[in-house]
């Protein structure tokens, strides 16, 4: 692995146009980085009237005693940095109502 992290790279020729590209696909960059992030959730965003405002649900049936924990069938944030938050803090009830591993 660090032979490939070590190889040379080529010069980028059109650093503008990379940047310009980079703009365009950040959402979706940010999206992809969500769905890799939380596996079990179903992460999207849409441009309501109100803006834009990025959702997540959980894939699996919630039981009673995950929504009794504060599980929530429907996370929304008007940004993907919130919405990681609101996960990480909805993986980690997930966590405790799991128990520790053996």
């Amino acid at each position: 692995m660090f032979e490939l992290l070590r190889a040379p790279v080529e010069p980028i020729a059109h650093d503008a146009e990379i940047r310009a590209w980079l703009r365009l696909e950040v959402r979706d960059r940010q999206l992809a980085v969500l769905r890799t992030t939380f596996r079990p959730w179903l992460i999207t965003y849409d441009l309501t009237g109100a803006g834009l405002v990025w959702r997540a649900g959980p894939s699996w049936r919630l039981t009673l005693e995950e929504v009794t924990a504060g599980v929530r069938r429907i996370v929304e944030c008007r940004n993907p940095v919130d919405l990681m938050a609101d996960l990480t803090d909805q993986m980690a009830i997930i966590q405790r109502l799991a128990g520790p591993r053996r």
